[in-house]
């Protein structure tokens, strides 16, 4: 009797351990559920929506405004720009020699901030490879900035190349030495912030930019919401707001502004990005099959005949349909200050506060 009862009491002990572990995954379970639920929670009620914008135009050197009073809508004016050769000596162009007209319309009546250009490939290779054309270039960079009195700089550095380990390293390490000079008094008495302007697609077609380490070497980045349909594409809006289809057996939108925008905040902090919107539209030719014949024509949008444009439910932008004088399809997709204001809603339900335009002269 009494082994029987030693039994029992055995079996009674592995049975309580038995609900006991079970017991205990349950509640771990269910806490690491509310934890989660907490954390979503806490990740919403973190994005703090704004109510005022700041709002930025670029200037460019060819078309620069004859008086003040067209640009004093603006918090910051931003000239477009100044560019470099392989050795770090800016070039005489147009873009170094325009300065003064600039300047002259800006009064220092807003915040001026520098673009400094820099799309040639061989060239960023060249100064990529060269640490004294760096040291060069942040130098030259540093006295305009010193003798045209501007707030800051914004650094366009595209490549359209692979994007393999090697580039990305050499963007991210020369993006940090050049932001370090400028901050480190090579301005005499101040130190220069610098931006960092940035595809709008750079996580969805994988540019060769590492967002979270350059974040950490400039003080904005300036993400280039437009041209996410390319002249040489498929037609469609210059980034849509959402995606979805443009019709039975048309091309989805496989990426859109929204998704855009989750990407960089993941990464910079909202405070940090300004949206660039681009004011001008595409035109593409279309051949029997509906597919370019050609690469688009880009259009201003103060150039556009509107009448009889539709409004994209999706991507908010437009698009106009019409047949030439030879016979020949068209669709126009275009970005206008309609599309850009609900766009601008939605970045300030996201607490961003920063927009700025792509460019001066388009609208």
């Amino acid at each position: 009797m009494k082994k029987i009862n030693i039994i029992l009491l055995f079996c009674l002990i592995v049975i309580c351990g038995i609900f006991w572990r079970e017991f205990q995954s349950f509640f771990v379970a269910k806490l690491q559920i509310n934890q989660e639920v907490r954390t979503v929670d806490s990740d919403k009620e973190s994005i703090k929506p704004v109510k005022n914008i700041e709002k930025s135009v670029f200037i460019a050197y060819w078309n620069i405004p004859e008086t003040h009073s067209e640009i004093e809508e603006y918090d910051k004016a931003i000239y477009f720009g100044v560019a470099p050769d392989k050795d770090g000596d800016l070039i005489d162009d147009l873009g170094l020699q325009n300065i003064d007209k600039f300047v002259n319309i800006s009064k220092n009546l807003q915040a001026k901030l520098l673009t400094v250009r820099m799309f040639e490939e061989d060239v960023n290779f060249a100064i990529f490879e060269d640490d004294q054309a760096q040291k060069e270039l942040a130098i030259n960079v540093a006295k305009i900035i010193e003798e045209y009195d501007f707030d800051g700089v914004v650094l366009d550095l595209e490549l359209g190349v692979i994007p393999t380990a090697s580039v990305s390293s050499q963007i991210t390490s020369f993006v940090k030495s050049f932001s370090s000079a400028l901050r480190i008094g090579t301005v005499p008495k101040r130190d220069s912030p610098v931006f960092l302007a940035l595809y709008g697609d750079t996580f969805y077609r994988g540019r060769p930019y590492d967002v979270e380490k350059l974040e950490k070497y400039v003080d904005g980045i300036y993400i280039m919401a437009y041209d996410f349909h390319k002249s040489r594409g498929e037609p469609g809006p210059n980034f849509p707001l959402t995606r979805r289809s443009l019709g039975e057996g048309g091309p989805e939108y496989s990426y859109d502004f929204q998704q855009m925008i989750k990407d960089f905040s993941t990464i910079v902090p909202r405070d940090n990005i300004t949206v660039i919107f681009g004011m001008y539209g595409y035109d593409w030719t279309l051949g029997q099959q509906g597919l370019p014949l050609k690469a688009a024509v880009a259009i201003p949008i103060n150039e556009i005949d509107t009448s009889g444009a539709n409004t994209d439910p999706e991507s908010k932008e437009k698009n106009i349909k019409y047949t030439d004088d030879e016979g020949y399809d068209h669709i126009l997709w275009y970005e206008d200050m309609e599309s850009s204001d609900v766009k601008i809603e939605y970045l300030k339900s996201q607490g961003i506060g920063s927009v700025g335009y792509w460019v001066w002269g388009y609208y």
